[in-house]
């Protein structure tokens, strides 16, 4: 979980949900790199870390696109959320 959250820090402070419910950096290819399933996602949602900041309508309702890291603190240090 701790490596999800510092890769979204590293490339624009968000993941992006693509078909097949991975959610991985804007721009992600097949053959470009690290990727995380939905309950990393989601338990950083739970825990706070992050939040849905977009939501698309399916088949079955709405779901969520993209991911987006909170800042901890007002001068918006994210190393804070990487040791917690």
């Amino acid at each position: 979980m701790q490596g999800a959250l510092a890769h979204a820090c590293n490339h624009g402070a968000k993941l992006v949900r693509f078909p097949g419910g991975f959610w991985a950096r804007e721009g992600w290819t097949l053959h470009s790199g690290i990727y995380y399933g939905t309950t990393t996602v989601q338990a950083l949602v739970d825990r706070g870390r992050m939040k849905y900041t977009k939501w698309q309508e399916g088949k079955h309702g709405r779901f969520p696109i993209e991911a987006t890291v909170i800042q901890i603190s007002e001068h918006g240090d994210l190393f804070k959320a990487l040791q917690a």
